[in-house]
């Protein structure tokens, strides 16, 4: 079926990203536990190097004392937890703190700093980090005052066969020892920088990582967001449309269908009120075709259909004379007084926002105070911006606060208005920077309308 393909696609995509994390995982891992086994291979060999400084390690005859052995033992035992550095970096701190207080090697507590300032939270990794500069640097002087023959760099200047430790019948010339000792506090104090200063390096560039990560989470979420608004504000503009046309449409209709039922005796008048009436239905369908045509974004000179004209820009300033001949023509008694200037200048949304207002307000003098006259003033122009008022009489009932004041045949349409039509006037014209009023004012109903001006003409 077409409609679960999209279903079906998704739970492809997310197995598949669930298998790319499976792999990513296991390469991880595989990648960890190499690591881990070269880390530990080198430290069995700096366990035995490092053996050389440590007292009672070796005997009198250079061999390796069962003292030392024990230590050998003990430090390759220690250097087990270097296979849980990532997981739990206490444990290699802990097992280098033993090691270097016993006269070993340091890096197994190096190893352990590195990943605590990794991974450890802030204050703790300070602490792991003071700690093991404190620890590093007493075994560094530890090993500079001491005699070069117990330097664990000593092997690579000492003959094989030297006595180390009770013995030391091998001078080695200070000019050596100056250089072992220089080399050991180099050494030592580069390595604490680097463990620090690159697991500070990397703890930084994943928490960057982290908020690039919920950086992105929250633009994909903002983004949604405001797709939803978007959406939100079409079906509104929308439902403002449709109301705002179709109200003013069916309102004219319904007019002509009463002057219809009236008139059926008469068949000249009954020909022009359904040629009204086929004109009105005509225009609203076009109306909504075009609300239709604009919420798709489609164009409209592409719009009709092979053979026919475009359907007119019907809500601009220049079909403002239409809109009022449209309603004189159920025989409301509407004057109007049109002085629009400028019209070519004019923003579209700004026609568009006059046109709906009049259209509206005499929708609402038609339902409410039908038969009454209905005025009209409409001032336009590039410098001077718009004036509209449109008025009625509110009549005694109306007065008394009975909108539903008409009689005969349109006698409902009065009841029909929801409130929706005057706080539409007021969006729109705010919309455009404009300002709108309705109310009773001096025994008459008056809608007033500002918009400030658009510019110069648009023949200067």
């Amino acid at each position: 079926m077409p409609g679960n393909a999209e279903p079906g696609n998704a739970v492809v995509d997310a197995r598949q990203r669930l298998a790319r994390h499976d792999r990513r995982r296991r390469w991880r891992i595989a990648g960890d536990i190499a690591v881990g086994v070269l880390l530990y291979v080198v430290g069995l060999v700096i366990v035995m190097i490092a053996s050389t400084g440590m007292h009672g390690a070796f005997g009198a005859d250079g061999q390796l004392s069962g003292v030392g052995v024990l230590l050998v033992l003990l430090g390759w035992v220690l250097w087990l937890t270097v296979f849980v550095r990532s997981r739990w970096p206490w444990v290699p701190l802990a097992a280098g703190l033993v090691l270097a207080l016993l006269g070993g090697d340091v890096l197994l507590l190096l190893i352990g700093v590195f990943h605590a300032v990794v991974r450890l939270p802030r204050r703790q990794a300070v602490g792991a980090a003071v700690t093991g500069a404190v620890v590093v640097a007493a075994a560094l002087v530890r090993t500079a005052v001491r005699a070069p023959q117990y330097n664990p760099f000593a092997i690579f200047v000492l003959p094989p066969d030297a006595v180390l430790h009770d013995g030391m019948q091998y001078d080695i010339s200070s000019d050596t020892a100056i250089v072992l000792r220089v080399l050991v506090l180099t050494l030592g104090i580069a390595a604490i920088g680097i463990a620090a200063g690159v697991g500070y390096l990397v703890r930084r560039t994943r928490r960057m990582r982290t908020v690039e990560t919920f950086a992105a989470h929250q633009t994909e979420r903002s983004e949604a967001l405001t797709e939803q608004l978007a959406r939100q504000s079409e079906r509104e503009m929308l439902a403002r449309e449709l109301h705002d046309t179709l109200a003013h449409r069916l309102s004219v209709i319904s007019l002509h269908s009463g002057a219809l039922m009236v008139s059926a005796g008469d068949p000249e008048r009954t020909v022009q009120t359904a040629t009204a009436l086929q004109r009105e239905a005509k225009a609203s369908l076009e109306e909504v075709r075009s609300i239709v045509r604009d919420v798709r974004g489609e164009d409209r000179s592409s719009a009709s259909a092979p053979g026919t004209a475009a359907a007119p820009a019907l809500a601009t300033l220049r079909t403002v004379p239409d809109l009022v001949a449209s309603f004189r023509a159920t025989g409301a008694p509407v004057s109007a007084t049109l002085l629009l200037e400028d019209l070519d200048s004019a923003p579209a949304v700004l026609q568009k926002a006059v046109y709906r207002i009049i259209q509206e307000s005499l929708s609402n003098a038609i339902k409410h105070a039908h038969g009454a006259d209905v005025t009209v003033d409409v001032k336009a122009s590039a410098t001077e911006g718009v004036h509209v008022v449109v008025s009625n009489p509110l009549g005694d009932r109306v007065r008394a606060g009975d909108r539903g004041a008409a009689d005969g045949p349109d006698a409902y349409l009065a009841g029909s208005g929801g409130g929706m039509g005057l706080i539409g006037m007021q969006e729109r014209a705010r919309l455009v920077g404009g300002d709108a009023e309705a109310g009773p004012r001096d025994g008459r109903f008056v809608v007033e309308v500002t918009l400030p001006p658009w510019g110069a003409p648009a023949h200067q």
